[in-house]
């Protein structure tokens, strides 16, 4: 089998390199809007070798990888199912769902396409961020898969298996409102707390000084690509939304128990976020 592979960032440049690890396919083919990552990506030795475009990439590969920003998936996913046959088939990487799924609903190509959400990432990107051990014991989520044939399904699940992720199966809608909650938000509330320490310490030696190590794994997330968090955010708009209303809440709750030098309430407000630790260990 040969894999083209569209975006060649840390994603799609990490699952190529553990294909390639794993010698799941014959051939790694890439494509880039960026010349530059796909300079970087023959050179590290992501790809075997690299094309000029979707249709390039898409006549010569039998499994197609979209590891790009929502926005450009949602934008090339029609394009790409209209290029491709009936013993192809599409994958897409996307961080959201719904909107990605609801735009190619009535393609007639549909059924070639499965849904993919893998949990795994770092803050950094481009192709010198790849990795092979990034997918290695993560979960992976597959969305709506009674709209896409069993063969697709099963060749995928192949791959996951061999690369030693861990299915698990949602609707569109239910893997957009979880994400909202224990993905999206995070980054939401990282960068919020970037742009408060920016703007009150002027001097960045004194944020380096300072901070220790609980800051720097906090806002960890906040030097992740805007360029990729900013479709995020707008294609998840309304269940994101939900979540800082949630988590406005909780702030509101303790800024009142701390004006009101309410001892107990904090502890108790402490106390319940401990909770936690019986699910994160």
């Amino acid at each position: 089998m040969k894999m083209g592979v569209v975006g060649l960032g840390l994603m799609g440049g990490s699952w190529a390199l553990a294909a390639r690890q794993h010698s799941l396919c014959t051939e790694v083919i890439g494509y880039d809007a960026n010349a530059n990552h796909m300079n970087k990506a023959q050179n590290l030795h992501i790809t075997d070798r690299v094309v000029n475009s979707l249709e390039g990439l898409v006549e010569g590969s039998d499994m197609i990888v979209l590891a790009v920003p929502v926005d450009v998936i949602e934008e090339i996913l029609p394009v790409v199912l209209d290029l491709i046959d009936d013993k192809k088939f599409v994958v897409d990487f996307g961080s959201t769902k719904l909107s990605i799924v609801k735009g190619v609903g009535s393609h007639p190509k549909r059924s070639r396409y499965l849904a993919a959400h893998p949990i795994a990432g770092t803050e950094y990107n481009g192709p010198g961020a790849a990795f092979s051990e990034l997918y290695k014991e993560k979960v992976i989520i597959l969305c709506d898969t009674v709209m896409t044939d069993d063969d697709v399904t099963e060749e995928f699940s192949r791959w996951c298996t061999m690369l030693n992720l861990t299915m698990s199966e949602l609707t569109a809608e239910e893997h957009d409102l979880h994400l909202a909650y224990v993905s999206h938000l995070s980054h939401v509330t990282s960068f919020s707390l970037s742009n408060a320490v920016l703007k009150k310490e002027k001097e960045n030696q004194r944020i380096l000084e300072l901070a220790g190590s609980g800051f720097a794994s906090t806002v960890r997330l906040a030097k992740s690509s805007p360029e990729m968090w900013t479709p995020i955010f707008m294609q998840n708009k309304e269940a994101i939304l939900a979540s800082v209303d949630a988590y406005m809440e909780e702030i509101s709750t303790f800024k009142n128990a701390l004006e009101a030098g309410d001892r107990e309430r904090i502890y108790r407000f402490l106390q319940e976020g401990n909770e936690i630790k019986k699910i994160l260990k």
